[in-house]
């Protein structure tokens, strides 16, 4: 740390199980650094979830998030798991008071052409409760069991919360539903203590019972064609990360709404962890039925019940990260470039700055000295982000993908 010097550098993934790399920050436990790595739309097993000794590099542990216990292995038919995708590719988080580390597990492949995945195809698409000494699973629950839309819960945000003795798990899911978990790993799966609804628009299920977690009214995508399926693919909710201020009690958090009209279409089968891309649609991202334009919304709301504070709809979905502080502010990096610091009570714009290029990035708050700063990235151009420009065109089009700036402003 003090002079950047190489300690060591160890390779967790080749090419023999599907090509595959990391996306997410690493995340220290104790001995232990944890990295889950990207699999989803690969043909291959099984994006594992890595711990590596902090001081020697060595891998410690690795878990598969498909094919790598036989519940796993029986959830999918035809031995699918071969092709089926997987991974962890956002951080997860962590739980000292049980040593139980939480981790988000994405979608499995192909994304569309379901009957060629038969079952709940675990451990897709849900979360997933492990032992970070050893990797050994824990707990589990499948929030989109039998994925038909890429609603995968890699959204790497875990808030824990304790509240009247309870000890709750608040996990965003890309289909635009909170999912929020009684933290005892030793219940499996993991017990369901409520679900809320963040997203407006969505039609891909009619619901999600909020007392066990099971989706209702699915609206599963057919090979073909398949018109206003809300959200997109990109989801209601996405990597974005929200903020939570234990001065409120509320959680801040974006989500978007759109939809997508899509062709899905029916792949030939790849080889046997070979890490081609199994990704089987044609999309064109279109506004909600009943709605002129897509948009976007910052809620405020009570991460375990569901209550909404307030809401602050932007005409550009929010696609970075949002920042509560003690100062009671709550930073909103827009897409457009606009930086807004709303009161966290009431939503209330107190002050805004133009930062030049859209935020696509991070947030965060530091001190020095004495003096508390913000610091937050503009720069532009993710697969997610560039959506906009086919919704809105203007400023979108037009803005520039090869630059970004960091900038701090002090308190």
């Amino acid at each position: 740390m003090q002079t950047g010097k190489q300690v060591w550098d160890t390779k967790l993934i080749d090419v023999a199980k599907g090509a595959k790399g990391f996306t997410g920050a690493p995340l220290v436990v104790k001995d232990k650094v944890i990295v889950g790595s990207n699999g989803g739309e690969l043909a291959g097993c099984c994006g594992p979830i890595y711990g590596v000794d902090a001081k020697t590099g060595k891998m410690a542990w690795q878990f598969d998030t498909i094919g790598g216990d036989d519940r796993s292995l029986a959830s999918w038919g035809n031995d699918s798991w071969k092709t089926g995708g997987g991974g962890g590719w956002m951080t997860g988080g962590y739980d000292p008071a049980t040593n139980t580390l939480f981790w988000g597990t994405a979608n499995p492949a192909p994304d569309y052409d379901i009957a060629m995945r038969p079952g709940d195809n675990l451990y897709t698409s849900g979360v997933i409760a492990l032992d970070p000494d050893t990797g050994k699973l824990k707990s589990y629950f499948s929030e989109v069991p039998h994925d038909s839309w890429d609603f995968d819960g890699s959204v790497g945000e875990f808030v824990m919360i304790d509240r009247d003795g309870q000890h709750y798990a608040t996990h965003p899911n890309k289909g635009g539903y909170v999912y929020v978990y009684n933290r005892d790993p030793s219940i499996s799966p993991l017990k369901i203590e409520n679900v809320w609804h963040l997203g407006e628009t969505s039609n891909f299920v009619t619901g999600v019972d909020p007392h066990t977690g099971q989706l209702q009214g699915r609206r599963d995508v057919k090979i073909g064609k398949n018109d206003n399926v809300c959200p997109a693919v990109d989801g209601a909710i996405s990597w974005n990360s929200g903020s939570y201020s234990p001065d409120t009690g509320l959680y801040y958090k974006a989500g978007q709404e759109w939809c997508q009209n899509m062709e899905a279409q029916h792949l030939p089968k790849p080889g046997d962890f070979s890490g081609q891309m199994y990704m089987s649609a044609t999309y064109t991202s279109v506004p909600a039925q009943g709605h002129d334009a897509a948009y976007g919304h910052i809620n405020a709301t009570d991460p375990i019940t569901g209550k909404k504070a307030w809401e602050v709809v932007y005409k550009y979905p929010v696609m970075a990260s949002l920042l509560a502080t003690k100062g009671g502010l709550v930073f909103v990096p827009g897409s457009d470039g606009i930086l807004d610091a709303l009161d966290a009570k009431t939503g209330e714009k107190l002050w805004s700055h133009n930062d030049g290029l859209g935020h696509d990035g991070g947030i965060i708050s530091y001190a020095v000295n004495g003096k508390q700063y913000i610091a937050v990235t503009t720069g532009w151009g993710t697969y997610v982000s560039q959506n906009l420009a086919t919704l809105f065109g203007e400023p979108f089009k037009s803005m520039p993908m090869d630059s970004g700036v960091l900038i701090v402003y002090g308190l």
